[in-house]
């Protein structure tokens, strides 16, 4: 059970700047970076339930840019600590633009929540959406373009 609880919560010992420490010299890219369908597994800071989701991260580089292997490592990294789905959000979002400091970022998660699958109300298939948009992907007309190139279906 420790080791259970030390891996499940282990994002408390990693410090989530730290895995975006590596970045390379963007050579002259300007366009989105985007890595979709990263796998959220947390839990509910208010009912120790399993949240279950993805997440997609964006950014659009300044002068640097990161191994996308660390934009997962970032979600994994705060998703691996009690949670809830807003803050959860927020944190990949403004740990990025902190470090990077891009252009722009967005992240999206759409995640299901065990709490009211399984209690309460016990609604099956419900997910719940959230996003944070920072720098120019608060503003037309790229808010518009994250926004669709997200909810493209994946593969496109």
């Amino acid at each position: 059970m420790v080791r259970a609880y030390e891996e499940w919560f282990g994002g408390y010992a990693i410090d989530p700047a730290h895995v975006l420490g590596r970045t390379f010299e963007g050579a002259g890219y300007h366009d989105i970076v985007l890595l979709r369908d990263i796998p959220v597994r947390s839990v509910c800071e208010h009912h120790m339930a399993p949240i279950r989701g993805v997440a997609h991260v964006a950014y659009l580089p300044g002068e640097r840019v990161v191994g996308i292997s660390k934009l997962a490592r970032l979600v994994d990294a705060f998703a691996r600590r009690l949670q809830i789905q807003e803050r959860l959000t927020q944190e990949i979002a403004h740990t990025l633009d902190r470090v990077l400091q891009p252009r722009g970022v967005a992240v999206v998660i759409r995640a299901a929540h065990e709490c009211i699958a399984s209690r309460g109300v016990d609604m099956q298939g419900v997910a719940m959406m959230t996003r944070c948009l920072l720098g120019r992907f608060e503003r037309e007309p790229f808010r518009r373009e994250i926004l669709s190139t997200l909810n493209a279906p994946a593969g496109t």
